[in-house]
């Protein structure tokens, strides 16, 4: 009789405690929910970067810009609604050409607004010699 009635409470104490949580997650705000992710990285060759989005909805409109650190937009595309099965955008930048500074990608889709800054540099070469030479007959 003991064990079906600790049975009993803990199953009411259970679902006392799942209905209430329940009732403050469908009645409290919810996380707006994003339209896609982004990533960037660095190419295995020299002055290239990539650029992956994924979109989370196959409808979403999305603008990816390169513009530089005055705000002059450098690229611009604006990705098909309609993708098919394919909702991803994979796109290697070639820097090569461009100027050292910052730049940022800005990717939007009208709701989120995602931005990657990156600086870019050319290194200078300096030749050290050093300081004593030593030479071997």
């Amino acid at each position: 009789m003991k064990t079906s009635i600790k049975v009993l409470a803990s199953a009411f104490a259970f679902f006392v405690s799942v209905s209430v949580s329940s009732f403050g997650f469908a009645q409290g705000d919810q996380p707006e929910q994003k339209g896609f992710a982004l990533a960037m990285f660095p190419s295995s060759q020299p002055s290239k970067v990539w650029l992956c989005l994924e979109k989370y909805k196959a409808d979403n409109k999305i603008s990816v810009q390169l513009v530089d650190e005055n705000g002059q937009v450098m690229f611009q595309e604006a990705l098909p609604t309609k993708g098919g099965k394919r909702n991803g955008y994979r796109q290697q930048f070639d820097l090569s050409d461009i100027k050292d500074g910052k730049y940022t990608f800005r990717i939007t889709d009208g709701n989120q607004i995602e931005e990657r800054t990156f600086k870019l540099s050319t290194p200078n070469i300096e030749q050290q010699l050093p300081a004593r030479h030593i030479s071997m007959n």
